[in-house]
């Protein structure tokens, strides 16, 4: 489910699966790791005819083909690929000789049959993403990413055939060929995919065509190069074993001290954030700190400054006045005008809550032998915010962990979730990708509606941070059954061996709950279109139903069913939870301004129609007008933010959803979070429907009234107030 996020159609698809990721074990939101990007293809040919992108002997998979059977080999995986795609350019040419049909067209031969076209290319890439960056094998890893220029050439000339777009517009302009009723997605693909002919160069003459697939072919390249260099650039500093003071015994026993008699730390996450959190050493925490916000700079300041100009380019090709109108005519927000108005006045709203917030860290800052009204770095904020919580609160993350064995929680999540939305839990023997998956079958009754699979812990190679990935999306077949969708999740939790505990932070508690909220979304949906189903729904959207199910893990009747302590059983004393949730509302403010630092950085990049100029400047000026904490100079952490590849013009939208899901959840803290009847509302209300609708209207019929940021506002102020 990931970069860009999985749109509507198979004019706005992309070769990157839409995936919700967030990084396991930090303490940001999940937001901040940037998803690899397969191999992006050669220049699309000329021609926009059917891409030979298969082998003459590949039979077409059939349309409700399982990508999990395919053979875990380099082979298997390069057949499971092609034959999707065959599936997918047979259903196309059919679509594309009603050109020629005077006949009046009808909604299979034409709307579900490149719904269906869109469903067999997602089979390819998704499952192929998927395996790129969790499979040992590197010669399945490398077929995978061998799946992305073929998908892509295949979507090129779908995207650029006038014959596709002959049969959309004439299906558009002739009434519906069904009787009344018809199901209200149907004439909103069909506006859909009429919008984003548009956008994708439908209308433009043919020496605009060729540019354009010269600018997606540039674009490409360049985000791939972008986001491979990011993944590459695990920089590292070497400290004295004095320097890990205040870490975990699990963070030291993985940091031995090398032949010169120290110890390195890199910028990888499982380093990074807990030194962050608990070193001592707040010189080294700096350096490290320097060394994290300069990865990849000696190459990405020069591609992300291409990469704004080829962004600007296209906007204006198509017609559009900035990179941002051309991504946010798709959204909730519809403009940059709209998405300006929503960060400045949470922004106002959040000014005297971070004013509170930075005294109790500036005076932490001097008890610790700061200098009194010197600005505090941002590689102090987490340490800080850590040694207010516990002198404040008494809140200790470590004890807090001894709570939340990962077995335990694994176990706890799927009964919750289970109770809440009249679902069981199967597990079952299946084909994966490594020993250490285990695969689910999701029940309604008797019937089997879903499939997952749960790849929780790390191992070398494989992704390191924390993502749903759809494998297989649902829609109505065209004899009335139902499509079973299929999803995983990956993540990178502590393993339980023997006798020792893999013992999950709070943090990572509420990571599993919120990626397994992606994983919901995705396999309760009853969407007729595989375009409209689970997570293919708006981007601003998309997070509200992962972000609201978060707040199951600060619930102590919720957590009570699970958090037992490792050694002794018994459930968290009263006492910590109240500590801890009293100390979750401290350092709220600022950690939110900060995603507002980074939403604000996105719209100045791509809201403008100007040339990019310096975008080390631009980080610097937004910095100055956002963050409370000084900047550290010479870095660029422009070249680390790898959203700016996925999430472009569109970083805004965690926060946007963040307001949607404070107010769904209003709803459960009024009639209990365990409470199945408000659950199954929910889940058909909201859940159930994916994009067939209009995703204010989905909120709107849960809520009995129009959608307000006014929870929201009121969950940011909790901070000041405790």
């Amino acid at each position: 489910m990931r970069t860009h996020l999985r749109q509507s159609s198979v004019f706005s698809l992309t070769v990157l699966a839409a995936a919700l990721l967030s990084a396991c074990g930090g303490t940001e939101p999940p937001i901040e790791a940037p998803r690899p990007v397969l191999a992006t293809a050669p220049a699309a040919p000329s021609s926009p005819r059917p891409v030979a992108s298969t082998a003459k002997a590949i039979a077409p998979a059939p349309l409700d083909v399982d990508p999990t059977a395919a053979e875990m080999t380099r082979e298997g995986m390069a057949h499971a690929c092609d034959a999707s795609l065959k599936r997918a350019e047979l259903i196309w040419e059919g679509v594309r000789l009603l050109a020629k049909e005077p006949a009046p067209l009808t909604w299979e031969n034409t709307m579900s049959a490149l719904d269906a076209v869109h469903l067999s290319i997602r089979n390819a890439a998704d499952f192929a993403e998927l395996m790129s960056v969790t499979h040992p094998d590197k010669g399945v890893v490398a077929a995978a990413k061998d799946c992305g220029p073929k998908v892509e050439r295949l979507l090129t000339s779908i995207r650029l055939d006038d014959a596709t777009a002959t049969v959309v517009k004439r299906f558009a302009a002739q009434p519906m060929p069904v009787k009344a009723p018809i199901p209200s997605s149907w004439p909103r693909y069909v506006e859909r995919m009429v919008k984003e002919l548009k956008r994708n160069g439908a209308d433009l003459d043919a020496p605009g065509k060729a540019r354009l697939r010269q600018l997606n072919e540039e674009l490409s390249l360049a985000m791939q190069e972008f986001q491979g260099n990011i993944a590459g650039a695990t920089l590292s500093i070497e400290a004295e074993p004095k320097s890990l003071d205040g870490l975990p015994e699990s963070y030291v026993a993985k940091h031995p001290k090398g032949a010169n008699g120290k110890v390195r730390l890199t910028t990888d996450y499982p380093d990074f954030f807990p030194f962050m959190q608990f070193a001592k050493d707040r010189a080294a925490a700096l350096e490290l700190y320097t060394k994290f916000d300069n990865r990849a700079a000696d190459k990405n300041v020069a591609v992300l400054d291409k990469i704004l100009r080829l962004r600007r380019e296209k906007a204006k090709l198509l017609g559009y006045a900035t990179w941002a109108d051309f991504v946010l005519e798709m959204r909730m927000a519809k403009t940059p005008a709209t998405v300006a108005t929503f960060l400045d006045d949470l922004k106002k709203h959040l000014a005297p809550i971070v004013k509170t917030e930075m005294a109790e860290l500036e005076a932490a800052h001097v008890k610790l032998g700061g200098k009194k009204g010197e600005s505090i770095p941002p590689s102090d904020r987490l340490y800080l915010e850590e040694v207010v919580r516990k002198a404040k609160y008494g809140v200790d993350a470590k004890e807090v962990s001894e709570y939340f064995e990962v077995e335990r929680v694994r176990q706890g999540l799927l009964d919750i979730t289970g109770q809440l939305f009249g679902i069981k839990y199967r597990e079952v023997p299946a084909k994966a990708w490594h020993a250490d998956v285990r695969t689910y079958e999701v029940l309604d009754g008797d019937k089997t509606i879903g499939r997952f699979s749960m790849d929780l812990h790390p191992r070398e190679g494989k992704y390191k941070h924390a993502a749903v990935f759809s494998i297989r999306d649902t829609r109505k077949m065209d004899d009335g059954s139902r499509l079973m969708p299929i999803a995983a999740i990956v993540c990178n939790f502590p393993k339980t061996s023997g006798e020792t505990p893999g013992l999950m932070t709070h943090q990572e508690v509420s990571t599993f709950f919120h990626e397994f909220g992606h994983v919901l979304h995705h396999l309760l949906s009853t969407a007729e279109l595989s375009s409209f189903a689970g997570t293919n729904v708006s981007r601003d959207f998309v997070e509200a139903p992962s972000q609201m199910l978060e707040e199951w893990t600060w619930s102590k009747p919720v957590l009570d069913r699970f958090a037992k302590h490792w050694k002794t059983g018994k459930p968290m004393p009263a006492g910590l939870f109240d500590k801890m949730t009293k100390g979750r509302a401290f350092g709220r403010a600022i950690t939110t301004q900060r995603q507002l630092f980074l939403a604000s950085l996105d719209q100045a990049y791509h809201a403008t129609s100007e040339p990019a100029g310096d975008t080390t400047a631009t980080v610097k000026d937004v910095w100055s007008k956002t963050m409370p904490f000084r900047y550290v100079e010479g870095t660029h952490f422009q070249a680390t933010f790898g959203h700016l590849m996925e999430y472009d013009a569109g970083y805004y939208g965690y926060q946007w959803a963040l307001a949607i899901a404070r107010d769904l959840y209003s709803r459960f803290e009024k009639e209990g979070l365990m409470t199945p009847a408000t659950a199954l509302d929910y889940r058909a209300k909201v859940l159930a429907p994916g994009s067939s609708d209009d995703e204010g209207k989905l909120v709107e019929a849960f809520l009995g009234r129009p959608f307000s940021r006014d929870p929201y506002k009121r969950f940011l102020a909790l901070g000041a107030r405790k």
